[in-house]
């Protein structure tokens, strides 16, 4: 079973999305400036690479209220100029640890289908455009263009070619970039409307025996 992880996790709650804690986590931006054609995915991909993934993006602890979230930290690089989140998740089957690495590229402010359409469509296309461009012919990507829970759901997953499941029963996405509609709440209390999101992710399963 391959999985997408969307947003943060606080304790045992799963479905919290990236958007719920956004304004609980405001603080500084991390920097804005990119360079070179891939200079938006291009940090990002390096560092889930990293024997920790993400740690080297990893900036102040999130605050819920005044209580800094121990596994939620503020992202030290943005995408496409909006400011990105990084997240530890553990406890999932088999002792598996999920880091994550997002960006919330666009939110409209209006609960109108027509309203924000080309400038979430405009957001959805800049970031699609890059990561074809910039992860390489090593690189699959699957198309996803429906979702019950939405009116409008497009969605591109993007996993190396040579990747292996998870021995830990489930596997998830190296990479996702989604955009939908709903005029209904999100979730828990989410935001109705437009987002585009674009997330990493990167598994760490548990050493055998542990």
């Amino acid at each position: 079973m391959r999985i997408a992880i969307i947003g943060p996790i606080i304790g045992p709650v799963i479905g919290l999305s990236v958007f719920t804690l956004s304004a609980c986590g405001a603080g500084e931006a991390g920097p804005a400036k990119v360079a070179g054609p891939c200079g938006n995915v291009q940090p990002i991909l390096e560092a889930r690479a990293e024997a920790e993934p993400f740690k080297s993006l990893r900036g102040k602890n999130r605050m819920l209220g005044d209580r800094p979230l121990p596994d939620s930290f503020e992202g030290k690089h943005d995408a496409f100029g909006k400011a990105c989140t990084t997240n530890v998740m553990d406890g999932f089957g088999g002792g598996a640890t999920i880091y994550t690495y997002s960006c919330p590229l666009f939110e409209g402010n209006s609960m109108g289908r027509d309203a924000d359409s080309k400038e979430a469509e405009a957001a959805f296309n800049k970031a699609a455009d890059e990561m074809k461009a910039c992860l390489g012919e090593g690189w699959e990507t699957a198309e996803d263009t429906e979702d019950m829970e939405y009116e409008v759901y497009h969605k591109y997953t993007y996993k190396p070619a040579d990747m292996q499941d998870s021995a830990s029963g489930f596997t998830a996405d190296p990479a996702f970039l989604e955009m939908s509609y709903t005029p209904f709440m999100r979730g828990r209390g989410g935001p109705s409307g437009w987002q585009v999101v674009l997330q990493f992710q990167a598994q760490v399963d548990a050493a055998e025996g542990e």
